[in-house]
């Protein structure tokens, strides 16, 4: 590093930041992407969780239609008994008995007969929901896998990215002086901080501060590290190409 002034060391350092900070970004991406996927199955899941508590309802209400039906099957039988019994009666008062009793048998068939049409209808109503529910889930599926595809897609792509970053990085650390290397790691042990900012005409590029016209003249020289008096990274002077562009520190 003994042949690099200290302005190209800087430069250097701050193009270094920029890779950081781009890393940094792309893994906050890359982090979130697993979250995104979890939701897609969390609304995937609720949609699976309706369609899974309308076959239960309808499985409940189709076992009371058979359990009703049952009980019109023991009431005939009943019915088949009392018939039997009424060509053998010997008085009115048996006869009075049977008949009373057959007729309770029928408004007995009568409520459950009223009760099965309801449970008919509300197996209707709730074959219809499920078929709808069931549509809806087909959908949301090839939705679901399509956009978890992406998402896996975007993932790959951003760990390819931070790989190919990665190689630039290490051709850059190589052209620092490993003194402010080692300074600038310091920094970013537990997370990404700056260390040096660039002169953006007059003002530091992290701040805006105005920077005194005596201390530029000494960022020019470049003869030592000069802190900005507000934000305390060091300043150095852009070169002219990408001064031109009105680069500033991220």
């Amino acid at each position: 590093m003994s042949d690099l002034n200290l302005t190209s060391e800087l430069a250097f350092l701050y193009n270094l930041q920029q890779i950081d900070a781009d890393i940094l970004t792309r893994r906050k991406k890359l982090k979130s992407i697993p979250n995104d996927i979890r939701k897609l199955r969390e609304d995937f899941g609720v949609h699976e969780q309706k369609l899974n508590a309308l076959k239960d309802q309808l499985s409940q209400v189709e076992k009371e239609q058979r359990s009703q039906s049952a009980e019109i099957g023991a009431l005939d039988e009943q019915r088949k008994k009392y018939q039997t019994q009424l060509t053998s009666v010997k008085t009115n008062d048996e006869m009075k008995a049977l008949y009373n009793q057959l007729e309770f048998i029928d408004k007995q068939e009568e409520e459950i007969e009223d009760n099965i049409l309801e449970f008919m209808l509300t197996i209707d109503d709730l074959g219809g929901e499920i078929k709808k529910e069931r549509e809806i889930l087909s959908v949301k599926s090839a939705d679901y896998k399509v956009e978890e595809a992406k998402l896996q897609e975007i993932a790959q792509g951003i760990e390819e990215d931070i790989s190919e970053i990665q190689e630039t990085r290490q051709d850059l650390v190589q052209k620092i002086a490993p003194d402010l290397l080692r300074q600038y790691q310091s920094r970013t042990t537990t997370q990404y901080a700056s260390l040096v900012a660039p002169v953006v005409g007059n003002n530091c590029g992290n701040c805006k501060l105005t920077i005194p016209p005596q201390m530029l003249n000494e960022i020019k020289q470049s003869t030592k590290k000069i802190a900005c008096p507000s934000c305390k990274l060091i300043l150095f002077e852009l070169p002219d190409s990408e001064r031109a562009n009105g680069a500033t520190s991220e």
